[in-house]
């Protein structure tokens, strides 16, 4: 039996990979494009399957051939490529999940991990989201989670499969390349570690909601591992930055460790009027860390940042 990981190839499904392998499971490895040199150290551990979401029998053989137990369902069309190409985030997001969760359904798998977003909520939100909060997503990426969390808690209520799934924030962490709304504080870290100056595409006061790359993988195994009698609110918020740092509170600290950090600002209209618009300052998790423990590692910016440094430096295959 085997654990397949979708998006496998990501940095946080490279990371749970590594984390799955160091507890004695055997992992299989499925993504639209191959990375060997990210899972190096584990390869004679791992599986790798080039495959696409879209292509129905691809998902059907890699669960059937490799005697799937459990599904992390990480691979998906990012929001800034979803909103460039919104039929194709369809197929692969939204056609993509259907596959997955269908086949978990034929071949008996356990446990299906799902992460979904905090734009699952939209902007209209208020300044405080809680998990029971309205779902009314302006992006169709963010449509893509609300049908992926729906389709799943009825294949959890009707065939009985384990479903359980965890809002990430943006996730920062070494390595990404695909443009986002809080993608800014990556690159300003990444810059900053590489003696680079950084041109920042926000205005000092912007905020944004943030999930260290690290903290992401630790709730995703959390949720994974807790007891099914445990899981009872299903779909989870998690939060970890209360409240979410400014640019310029982020630059002030990373100046900590790299006093000559060079930042400049010249805010992108289209990233601000998504910022303009948006209401959410806190967000409420407690039901996850009631249910199933969930505490984040890194809870403050003074944590995070060397950390996040030392990753650049010392990982260059998730930076490169």
């Amino acid at each position: 039996m085997s654990i397949l990981i979708t998006g496998g190839m990501g940095f946080i499904g490279v990371g749970l990979a590594y984390e799955l392998v160091a507890k004695g499971q055997d992992v299989v490895l499925f993504d639209i494009v191959t990375r060997p040199e990210r899972v190096a150290a584990i390869k004679d551990n791992v599986k790798i399957i080039q495959g696409d979401l879209k292509v129905w029998p691809e998902v059907l053989n890699a669960v059937r051939d490799n005697k799937v137990e459990d599904i992390f369902h990480l691979g998906a069309m990012l929001s800034v490529p979803s909103e460039q190409n919104p039929w194709s985030s369809f197929q692969t997001n939204i056609v993509g999940f259907m596959h997955m969760v269908e086949a978990a359904r034929l071949f008996g798998v356990n446990r299906f991990i799902f992460p979904s977003s905090i734009a699952s909520y939209g902007l209209d939100t208020g300044e405080v989201i809680t998990d029971t909060t309205l779902q009314r997503p302006v992006t169709i990426y963010g449509v893509s989670k609300v049908h992926g969390e729906l389709l799943g808690r009825f294949h959890r209520r009707r065939f009985n499969l384990d479903f359980r799934s965890l809002r990430y924030c943006g996730v920062i962490g070494p390595g990404v390349k695909t443009p986002g709304v809080a993608q800014y504080n990556t690159w300003m870290i990444e810059n900053a570690a590489l003696g680079k100056p950084y041109e920042c595409f926000v205005t000092e006061e912007t905020y944004n909601p943030i999930t260290y790359f690290k903290d992401a993988i630790r709730g995703t195994l959390q949720l994974y591992e807790a007891p099914r009698e445990n899981i009872k609110t299903v779909c989870y918020n998690i939060n970890q930055f209360s409240p979410a740092p400014t640019a310029k509170e982020l630059e002030l600290t990373i100046k900590k460790f790299i006093p000559d950090l060079k930042v400049t600002y010249k805010p992108d209209p289209t990233v601000m009027a998504f910022h303009h618009n948006q209401t959410l300052k806190e967000i409420d998790d407690r039901r996850a860390r009631e249910e199933w423990g969930w505490q984040p590692q890194f809870d403050n910016l003074e944590d995070m940042v060397p950390d996040f440094i030392n990753e650049v430096r010392t990982r260059p295959e998730y930076y490169g």
